[in-house]
Formats: C-alpha cells, structure tokens, sequence
C-alpha cells in the first residue's frame, strides 16, 4: 500500500503555470483573432495551426462578426455573471502515458474573463451585479475534464452545467467541448492549451445565450 502510494507521489507533478496568469489569456485572445472566424453556432468542425501543429476542435476559436450580433429582447441585454463554479481539484488530471499530472489552473477564473470578453464582443451588457428580474442570471459548475497525450498528440475536453434565468427565461443545459493538437509533445503547454479549451467553452456559452 505504501509503494503504491509512493509511486503516485512520484508521479503526480504539479504544473504551476500560474493560475489566473493574465499574460497567458491575453496571448490565447491575441491567437485566438488571428485565426479564421467561423460562426460559432454552426456544428462544422474548426482546424487551424497554432504554435506550428494542427489544431483541431468543435467550435472556432473566433466567432464570424456578423454573428455577434445580440437578440433584440429587452430582458436578454444585460447579463449577469452570477456564479461560475471552479473545478475540483482532484479532477485537474493531466495523462501522459503512465504518468498524472495535476493541472494548477483555475477553470474559473479563466472562464470568467473569456467569456466576459466574448459576451462584450458581442454587444451584450455584462453586470457585476443586478436587481432587475429582466438581467439575465447566469451560474455554472465545472463538472469534468480529460486531458491526455498519446502518440498522435493531446486529447482534451470539459464539460459544465449551466443555468441560465431570468422572468422569461428558466433553462438548465450541459455544456462540452473538445480539442485536438496533433502532433504535441511538450508537456509545458498543457496550461497554454488548456486556455483555448476555456475559450472554446466561452464562444459557445456566448453563442447560447445569444441565440435565446
């Protein structure tokens, strides 16, 4: 018991790679508008080359400004960004072979700042606080993240719940998305690609509530 123990110790390193490191969001927003746009609400798989690999996901890392465009609808103007729930810890598990890795992210943090950005871009309102039945509450709980290299390169997803609500509106929906990179192989930038996987799952939120 001890051994086994002691060789999960061995192989569990920490990837501090700064957790709320704004430097590594504003290269992720940088990246992310060099690319192509595509629109966001459409079920086309999106490639690009980032950092010299193929970079291959379910939603574009920049949505079409055409498609930025918000609901007339009073109530969907302004959005709260009422609570967005951090991951567990035990769950920020990077696989490489045989080998874990703890991700020292916070899931949140990042999450908040993108999809500010994002809802921004978009023309919508978004309040630090709100006492109007018409603001648009939203709160979301991460629930799950995989993230692994194998010989064909890195392998990631997450997944979270997310409540939206207001006088006219009451939806609940699991929210996912996923990402490829062929080719990887330098483990010092999961953190890096962990971002755009948090940029991605801004871009559809922001595309939700849009098409409300």
């Amino acid at each position: 018991m001890l051994k086994q123990i002691s060789i999960f110790i061995v192989m569990l390193f920490v990837f501090s790679a700064c957790a709320t490191n704004s430097g590594t969001i504003a290269q992720v927003e940088q990246i992310s508008n060099s690319t192509q746009c595509q629109p966001c609400e459409s079920n086309k798989a999106f490639e690009a080359k980032i950092k010299g690999l193929i970079y291959l996901s379910d939603v574009g890392l920049k949505c079409c400004a055409n498609k930025r465009t918000l609901d007339t609808s009073v109530a969907l103007k302004k959005v709260y960004l009422h609570r967005i729930y951090d991951l567990e810890e035990e769950k920020k598990i990077f696989k490489n072979k045989n080998a874990s890795y703890y991700l020292d992210e916070h899931f949140n943090v990042i999450l908040y700042s993108m999809l500010k950005t994002e809802l921004k871009n978009r023309g919508i309102i978004v309040l630090e606080k709100s006492d109007s039945p018409y603001d648009l509450k939203l709160d979301l709980a991460f629930t799950d993240f995989n993230s692994k290299v194998d010989n064909n390169g890195l392998h990631s997803r997450v997944k979270a719940n997310l409540k939206l609500r207001n006088i006219n509106t009451q939806k609940t929906l699991a929210v996912s998305t996923r990402q490829d990179v062929v080719g990887f192989k330098d483990e010092k930038e999961v953190s890096f690609y962990t971002h755009l996987l948090l940029k991605q799952m801004a871009n559809k939120i922001a595309s939700i509530i849009s098409s409300l």
